[in-house]
C-alpha cells in the first residue's frame, strides 16, 4: 500500500527533476550564446564611410582601420570620435563582463541555493548597457563631420552604420531574453533541491 502512494509522487518528482535538466541546458546556452555574441558585437566595425567609387572605410569600437591591415585608435583623432567611440566600448566591454559573471552565477546556482537575483540584476545591467553602446554612437555623431554625406574631388561619400551597430539591439534583446531563462531555471533548481517528501 505505501509502495502504491509513494509511485505517483515518486513519478512526480522525476517528471521534475528531467524537465529542470532540460531547462538547466538551455539556460547554459542561451547564456554562452551571450558571450559569443556579444564579443562578435565588439569584434564588428559600428561605423563604415563608403565612397561613390567602391571603397569602404571601416570603424571599429577599438580602432579606426584607413586600409587593410593598417588601423589605429581614436587616441589622436578629434572629437568627436576620440570621447564618442571609447565610451561606446566601454559599455560594450562592460556588457561582456557581466555577461561572464551571468554564467558564474548560473554555475554557482547549480551548487548553492540562490532566488537567481544576482543573475536577473546582473542581465538586466548587461542588456541596458548593451543597449545603450549604439544610441550613445548614434547620437555621440549626429550632426558631427562624421554623418550624412558629402563631395570631394567628384567622389561622393557617406556614412553609415556598421554591423555591429545593428547587431548590438538584436543581442541586447538576446541577452534580456537569456537572462530570464537563467533566472527562472535558477530558481527551480532551488526550489526542486528544497522539496521534501512529507510522510504519509
Amino acid at each position: 500500500m505505501q509502495q502504491q502512494n509513494e509511485s505517483p509522487l515518486a513519478h512526480h518528482l522525476s517528471g521534475l527533476v528531467q524537465t529542470s535538466k532540460e531547462n538547466t541546458v538551455s539556460a547554459f546556452l542561451l547564456t554562452i550564446s551571450t558571450i559569443v555574441l556579444v564579443l562578435v558585437v565588439a569584434s564588428l566595425p559600428w561605423r563604415e564611410i563608403g565612397s561613390s567609387n567602391g571603397g569602404t572605410e571601416p570603424y571599429y569600437l577599438g580602432g579606426w582601420c584607413y586600409a587593410p591591415g593598417s588601423c589605429v585608435d581614436y587616441g589622436d583623432r578629434g572629437a568627436p570620435l576620440r570621447d564618442v567611440f571609447p565610451l561606446t566600448f566601454g559599455l560594450v566591454l562592460t556588457a561582456l563582463a557581466l555577461s561572464v559573471v551571468e554564467l558564474i552565477l548560473l554555475v554557482g546556482a547549480m551548487f548553492v541555493k540562490t532566488r537567481g537575483l544576482g543573475i536577473l540584476v546582473t542581465g538586466i545591467l548587461g542588456s541596458v548597457a548593451l543597449l545603450a553602446a549604439p544610441i550613445r554612437l548614434y547620437f555621440g555623431l549626429s550632426g558631427s563631420q562624421y554623418s550624412g554625406s558629402y563631395a570631394y574631388n567628384g567622389v561622393s561619400y557617406a556614412w553609415r552604420e556598421g554591423p555591429g551597430w545593428f547587431l548590438a539591439f538584436f543581442v541586447a534583446a538576446f541577452f534580456l531574453i537569456a537572462t530570464v531563462v537563467a533566472f527562472f531555471t535558477a530558481r527551480d533548481v532551488t526550489r526542486l533541491g528544497t522539496d521534501r517528501v512529507s510522510p504519509p
